[in-house]
């Protein structure tokens, strides 16, 4: 009866050794607390392992989408609209053909265009106004610019030569300007002085041409009245 009985004390003898292990680890070693949504930090060595390891980096292909978004990139600039319609050419200045008295006002004939007609100051004519009429010339204002129109026999230098006088033809229906009655014969031609002698010539013709559109313009005023 003895020694079943040291047999059954020397087994629980050891079953309280190994609880009693147990419970001296349970209470040494520290409890590892989980708190739910934190994550647990891993070592250093397992940080650095990652860093340089090339399978566990993402690949730099994957960032390319952001270099093509990039949100602070400046927006290309808008492709130019087409071009508009070139601006009309300005309208040619008139051209001063001659200049008369009509009682004590002066008045201009101006070529508009190839069409004459007889102005008083402060008319307007291809875009501008008359300002002021002289003996062989007009102040012309377009805009903001002011201009004199010279005439144009007084362009070319003037020569010492005779001008043709003009009279009033007698017996003219309402007393309308007539050509001259006569004229002063030019002097002898030069050879030497042939080609003066032609610039005399034209500039003579160009006058008398000046009086027959005065003559005209005449006319066609009074028939109007």
């Amino acid at each position: 009866m003895r020694r079943p009985l040291w047999l059954l004390n020397l087994f629980l003898g050891l079953v309280a050794a190994l609880i009693g292990v147990a419970l001296a680890k349970s209470w040494v070693s520290p409890v590892a607390l989980t708190i739910p949504g934190a994550t647990v930090a891993k070592p250093s060595h397992e940080a650095e392992a990652l860093a340089y390891n090339p399978v566990a980096r993402p690949p730099l292909t994957q960032f390319e989408v952001l270099l093509e978004k990039n949100p602070f990139k400046q927006p290309p600039p808008r492709p130019a609209g087409p071009a508009g319609p070139p601006p009309p050419p300005p309208i040619p200045l008139p051209s001063l053909v001659g200049t008369m008295l009509v009682g004590q006002e002066r008045k201009a004939i101006l070529s508009d265009r190839g069409k004459a007609s007889i102005y008083s100051v402060g008319q307007e004519v291809a875009g501008g106004m008359i300002v002021d009429i002289k003996e062989d010339r007009i102040v012309f204002k377009r805009g903001d610019t002011t201009q004199e129109i010279m005439l144009k026999a007084a362009i070319a230098p003037a020569a010492a030569t005779a001008i043709p006088p003009v009279t009033l033809a007698a017996g003219a229906p309402g007393g309308q300007m007539g050509q001259a009655v006569s004229h002063t014969p030019p002097p002898a031609e030069h050879p030497t002085d042939a080609a003066a002698d032609a610039s005399r010539e034209e500039r003579r013709r160009r006058r008398e041409e000046q009086r027959e559109q005065r003559r005209q313009l005449l006319e066609q005023r009074r028939a109007n009245h």
